[in-house]
């Protein structure tokens, strides 16, 4: 049982340096987009680029913590992650529309946190 709850403790801080990490990146991204002449056409791809990379983050985080099982607990990072940003995009926005895109996001993020797990649970 101690054992459960210390691993559902690292899952939730690897959730939570996903998250912190997304906003700092997307903070200092938008400080390059306000105060020099970036094309803000891409923001779609490079938010989407960030998420991902935090994912992996948060799956290489649980997975080098917890020592086992990396391919599960990355994935359940990246599931995890991603389901907290559709649920509070859902919260505050007053048209929420789901699409193919989203699919797509869920699987990409999924996948990330899945590969940030390998990694992390074969790290010395």
């Amino acid at each position: 049982m101690e054992k459960t709850i210390k691993k559902s403790n690292y899952i939730m801080k690897a959730i939570c340096i996903s998250y912190v990490l997304t906003l700092v990146i997307l903070f200092l991204y938008n400080i390059l987009l306000t105060f020099t002449d970036m094309n803000a056409d891409m923001i779609s791809i490079i938010a989407s680029f960030i998420t991902t990379v935090s994912a992996a983050v948060g799956g290489f985080y649980a997975s080098k913590k917890i020592k086992e099982k990396g391919l599960i607990n990355g994935l359940l990072v990246g599931i995890s992650y991603i389901l907290l940003i559709f649920i509070t995009v859902f919260l505050l926005q007053d048209q929420f529309k789901f699409d193919i895109s989203m699919l797509y996001r869920i699987f990409l993020m999924t996948c990330a946190g899945g590969v940030g797990g390998i990694l992390g649970v074969n790290f010395k």
